[in-house]
């Protein structure tokens, strides 16, 4: 064992929710070590992130909002592809300062590492990898590699906050997983309009088409099947602007550049049981969605606002202790198994061509277009989660 705190939390990964989770406890007092696999926090990724107004205030009140580099969404568009109905979410009916804010992850991780590094109370130990955590009946043990040696702590606490790691599986046991028959393809765009504010999200028989509004560029979400989105990765920058802009319609202008073409598998996975004695899971580590409606990362930085203010507010003698977990899982259980089933939902609804499903989802988006009072609530549940949470 180590000469470290032996009353610290130990959160293994230093992603947006471990990290917030990290800054949150340790600004509450709570002694925390982050154990993150790579060398630095701030790693060389230029992903898109769409985060949310409760998300901003999360990250706003632990000093770890980027004031550079962020582009504000004022205006959700969404419709369907060859079919009536659409409508339009605002901030301003909403009664909120935006919907969102599209940035970098790079950006994100580079104001995160900033914090962390000058937080007392709060032990960053970067090329740690985590080879098991072993819930206990007074306390967990978790052992990782770092510069070649094995190294043992106990914790009070142990927090999984990295999505990728097989330790997830062999503490909380194999998540539930339902592959989507869909892929995603990543690539960014410039058109012949000025970008501004307005993001669009359009369904069609194969997927959603999000464009999401970043500097001067829209960053382009194009879901389709694995053979669909091979062939678009081996079409001209012309083809594949074209196909594209038949799919999309004209209403963010005409495509003119394409920039960059990657893709990555969609999966749900959601793990049954998120905590176990002196141990918990969050974010990806507990539920990994389809990024229709932007709510992953947000969900997982509600779990890690509620799990802060629990333990952070919480008496030392009941750090992780089952009385403790067991609150946090029923305070999030609603907002999670709504995002979820949410996001689930509008996959399956909207990515197939059924005449009364057609039919159907055109009503919806038609009905909703004319009822204010559920657009808002509509835009307050996708923007705070479904618990309710900070308010803006």
């Amino acid at each position: 064992m180590d000469g470290a705190d032996p009353a610290a939390v130990i959160i293994v990964g230093g992603g947006p929710v471990g990290a917030a989770t990290a800054l949150g406890l340790a600004r509450r007092g709570v002694p925390v070590r982050l154990l993150e696999a790579r060398p630095s926090l701030r790693a060389d990724d230029r992903r898109t992130l769409a985060l949310a107004q409760g998300s901003r205030q999360l990250l706003d009140g632990l000093g770890a909002w980027p004031r550079a580099e962020v582009t504000t969404i004022d205006q959700i568009h969404i419709s369907q592809r060859h079919r009536f109905g659409q409508t339009t979410l605002t901030a301003q009916e909403a009664g909120m300062p935006a919907l969102g804010y599209i940035l970098r992850y790079n950006t994100l991780m580079a104001c995160m590492d900033e914090q962390v590094r000058q937080t007392p109370g709060l032990s960053l130990e970067t090329g740690a990898e985590v080879k098991a955590v072993l819930p206990g009946g007074q306390e967990t043990e978790v052992i990782w590699q770092a510069q070649g040696k094995e190294c043992r702590a106990r914790t009070p606490l142990a927090v999984l906050a990295d999505g990728g790691r097989a330790v997830t599986a062999q503490v909380f046991g194999a998540a539930r997983e339902q592959p989507y028959t869909q892929v995603a393809l990543v690539a960014q765009l410039e058109t012949d309009r000025s970008v501004g504010s307005l993001a669009y999200e359009r369904f069609t028989p194969e997927g959603p088409i999000a464009l999401l509004p970043l500097g001067q560029r829209y960053t382009l979400v194009w879901t389709g099947t694995q053979e669909q989105t091979e062939l678009r990765l081996d079409w001209s920058d012309e083809k594949f602007l074209n196909e594209l802009q038949a799919a999309f319609g004209g209403r963010a202008g005409n495509f003119l550049r394409l920039h960059g073409r990657s893709w990555f598998p969609l999966t749900l996975k959601v793990l049954d049981s998120v905590i176990r004695p002196h141990a918990v899971a969050i974010g990806n580590a507990a539920q990994t969605m389809h990024p229709v409606a932007g709510q992953g990362l947000n969900m997982g930085l509600r779990d890690a606002d509620q799990l802060i203010r629990l333990v952070g507010e919480g008496e030392p003698d009941c750090r992780g202790s089952a009385a403790q977990l067991e609150r946090f899982v029923a305070l999030r259980q609603r907002d999670r198994r709504w995002g979820i089933g949410f996001t689930h939902s509008l996959v399956r609804l909207f990515s197939n061509d059924w005449p009364i499903l057609t039919q159907g989802r055109g009503i919806g988006l038609a009905a909703l277009n004319g009822l204010p009072g559920m657009r808002r609530a509509l835009t307050r549940v996708m923007s705070f989660g479904f618990q309710g949470g900070r308010r803006g």
